[in-house]
């Protein structure tokens, strides 16, 4: 998959993401509307608006074309995006973006990625994943353990497991503006996975729609993908 309107566009980062766990919820449109930035209406799927939880290792960064970086070391990241379209295009907005890397967190606020220091964790053990992070300065906690399960596989594209893994267009707020990224990666191969939601405080106003009903869950052992720099919505 190729992301759109990337061609004039020179600086991006190449990144390998590794043991993705995405926990989708459904959430009233009503609720979640008011936290959307000017610009931007929801995507919904059935009537009903989605949000995710997206946990992750980022095993290799470097900027496209050019050699990697010596001594940096794999960071952990926590995403939490909900659906929206933009003049007919499907994409996600970022509430959130926690990550044990300062270096990381503050380079990315420079260019208006929600990005936020947590102290985090990922360990895994007799096959079993167990991510852990406590955002610095916030009661936002994010603890769960996971397994996967079944035979990876392409969704089909009639389905909400399609329609909830291929985006390609990220979109942040800031300032007053509306930012676009643009992605590129090979379309998602997932399978499932056992979960264990030990705690979960990250966007607090929707924690009770979340408890609501069951997740779905999606796992994918890993995924190399280019990010665009964020450019401003003029």
């Amino acid at each position: 998959m190729i992301a759109k309107n990337t061609k004039q566009r020179k600086w991006a980062m190449l990144q390998r993401w590794e043991d993705l766990l995405f926990v989708h919820w459904e959430v009233s449109p009503e609720l979640l509307k008011k936290h959307l930035p000017p610009g931007l209406e929801l995507d919904l799927w059935g009537g009903n608006a989605w949000i995710s939880i997206v946990s992750f290792k980022v095993s290799k960064t470097r900027l496209r074309y050019l050699p990697r970086i010596p001594y940096i070391t794999p960071m952990l990241q926590v995403n939490v995006r909900t659906y929206v379209m933009k003049n007919g295009e499907k994409g996600v907005y970022f509430f959130t973006i926690d990550t044990n890397k300062l270096s990381a967190a503050t380079g990315a606020r420079l260019f208006t990625l929600p990005y936020f220091k947590a102290k985090m964790k990922m360990k895994s053990r007799f096959g079993f994943i167990t991510m852990i992070s406590s955002r610095n300065k916030s009661n936002a906690k994010w603890k769960i353990r996971y397994k996967k399960q079944g035979t990876p596989t392409y969704p089909n594209p009639s389905t909400i497991d399609h329609w909830l893994l291929e985006r390609y267009v990220a979109w942040s707020y800031k300032y007053g503006n509306l930012y676009r990224g643009d992605i590129r990666h090979s379309c998602w191969k997932v399978q499932q996975a056992e979960i264990e939601i030990k705690e979960n405080s990250l966007l607090a106003c929707l924690l009770m729609e979340w408890k609501k009903q069951q997740p779905i869950i999606h796992f994918s052992k890993s995924k190399v993908a280019v990010n665009w720099i964020p450019k401003k919505v003029e």
